[in-house]
């Protein structure tokens, strides 16, 4: 695991969750702005949260946090499911968000 650490430049006791994520690194408009903005983007980062490592401890930080954006696969309001902006989301996508994120 050292050697993994090592190679993406993270002390192991400086690790948090999000040096985890299979986002860290990409540009965060697409969890803001471009999110709702866009319907194809908005389902490539359902799924790339839904497929995430750490995607339970993102949207407890966002809930904790009071943030705003994707947090967990859920677009978040202060902290709260913003509804106006997961509007795109399925049935079945709600479904898989509230097994790893128990909402």
């Amino acid at each position: 695991m050292s050697d993994i650490l090592n190679d993406l430049g993270i002390d192991s006791d400086d690790l948090d969750w999000y040096h985890l994520s299979i986002c860290r690194g990409m540009d965060t408009n697409l969890f803001y702005e471009k999110y709702e903005a866009d319907p194809n983007i908005a389902r490539n980062i359902d799924e790339m949260c839904l497929s995430c490592p750490v995607v339970s401890m993102c949207y407890q930080a966002g809930v904790d946090g009071n943030e705003y954006g994707v947090w967990g696969g859920v677009y978040l309001n202060a902290g709260s499911v913003d509804n106006s902006k997961n509007t795109h989301k399925t049935p079945d996508i709600w479904k898989r968000i509230k097994k790893h994120n128990g909402k």
